[in-house]
């Protein structure tokens, strides 16, 4: 019992990792040269401003309470008050028939397109050289890198071993359902 237990930390001990993807020298992008025209679109916007009138709707409206009399105008209403004959005070407000005017700015764009042709020479991308690599693995780290698969195997088994009795048992239970 105790080798297989050493035998399974030695397994893990042993066992290692590494990359799946390898260094790959891709080919130079060749560029040819070659005429190319240039789009060039300009947009203006220019804020105009714009006259704008609105209709005053016509009101009119009375009340009465027991206050003094005014009298009050604005260029938009005209108001009067008086008193009557039991001491009440009447007030009465119209507005008066007209539009109000102002200005709002109004944006008008403009676009504009400037096509030139352009020479461009573009240089051609050289060979890429082979990279050296830092180092070579150790003898070690190439045993690691060769036997992770078979140590995880080893691994399994050596569980099975050692569970041996109670996966029968369950496999006894599954199989007489």
């Amino acid at each position: 019992m105790n080798k297989i237990f050493l035998f399974g930390v030695m397994a893990l001990f042993l066992s290692s990792c590494h990359t799946s993807k390898q260094a790959v020298l891709h080919a130079p992008v060749i560029l040819n040269n070659s005429d190319s025209v240039r789009v060039e679109t300009i947009i203006n916007t220019i804020y105009v401003p714009t006259p704008v009138a609105l209709d005053i709707p016509r009101q009119s409206q009375t009340s009465v309470t027991a206050v003094d009399s005014s009298h009050v105008e604005t260029d938009l209403a005209e108001s009067d008050a008086w008193i009557n004959d039991d001491g009440t005070l009447g007030h009465s407000i119209i507005n008066k028939p007209g539009k109000l005017e102002g200005e709002v700015y109004v944006p008008q764009t403009t676009t504009q397109n400037n096509k030139e042709a352009v020479r461009e020479r573009e240089i051609p991308v050289p060979q890429p050289y082979p990279v050296e690599i830092e180092r070579e693995f150790t003898r070690m780290e190439q045993i690691k890198l060769a036997a992770f698969w078979y140590l995880v195997g080893a691994v399994i088994v050596s569980i099975g071993l050692l569970y041996r009795r109670p996966l029968w048992a369950v496999l006894r239970k599954i199989i007489r359902l």
